[in-house]
């Protein structure tokens, strides 16, 4: 049972809380012990068949269903909460990407400024920063869509909650994934990977010095340290971002 706390004990939804990192996010707001109330929104409500490490705080939490691009159903889902946190995100062309990485959150952001949303959270991306290869990727590129959206969801959230904003920018993010029935241990390939991006002296610096892939070799973090690392961060007074080495020490 949860015993962490430091106040806060107000609502808190989650959008796309039904997914891989959302769920996570999730199990860590539910064991903080912060909030008086745990919602998630998203198209599909609850995980049918969720890891058995986060089944007990999923039950604890009422999934809302609904499209973040209906403006209705989007309203009365974050309507009377202090928080929200967005998890939205999906591959695809990179049309698909921008829409889903980007404008999804994009939506949200401007609800919740309307509906008096205090803080706000965004799952981003490692390659979200000034000058970053992500970002100069052209247009045709795979992954262009998922770059840019992030960037554009981080500008308009900075823009709308300078002081309330909570940005975690991992990169390829590792634990247990679970596809239908299948339990894919992400572990055995991130963990490995992110020691020797990060904990192989010279090595790992030879390594980052390579453009983009150095980056996200670098940026590999656990999931659940995504979770407690967005969570923890909604009790700071004023805005703050993360990046991987940050996240990891949650």
């Amino acid at each position: 049972m949860a015993q962490a706390s430091n106040t806060i004990k107000k609502s808190l939804l989650v959008l796309g809380g039904n997914g891989y990192v959302g769920q996570n996010v999730i199990h860590a707001a539910v064991q903080s012990n912060l909030f008086s109330e745990v919602r998630s929104f998203n198209r599909s409500g609850a995980p049918t068949s969720p890891p058995q490490h986060l089944a007990d705080s999923l039950a604890q939490v009422e999934f809302l269903t609904g499209d973040i691009f209906d403006n209705a159903a989007r309203e009365d889902a974050i309507d009377g909460h202090y928080a929200v946190v967005s998890c939205i995100g999906a591959f695809g062309s990179n049309d698909f990407m921008k829409k889903m990485c980007g404008d999804a959150t994009i939506e949200a952001i401007q609800t919740s400024k309307l509906k008096g949303v205090q803080k706000f959270g965004f799952v981003s991306s490692a390659q979200v920063y000034e000058g970053s290869a992500g970002l100069k990727l052209p247009p045709s590129m795979p992954m262009h869509g998922y770059f840019q959206g992030k960037y554009n969801a981080e500008q308009r959230l900075l823009e709308s909650y300078p002081d309330g904003h909570v940005i975690v920018r991992p990169g390829f993010i590792y634990g247990t994934r679970k596809l239908g029935s299948v339990q894919l241990p992400l572990h055995l390939v991130g963990a490995p990977i992110n020691f020797v991006g990060n904990h192989l002296g010279p090595i790992s610096s030879l390594i980052q010095s390579v453009p983009f892939v150095g980056k996200e070799l670098s940026s590999m973090v656990p999931v659940d340290s995504v979770g407690r690392s967005m969570i923890d961060s909604l009790k700071e007074e004023k805005g703050v971002i993360l990046e991987a080495a940050d996240i990891r020490k949650f």
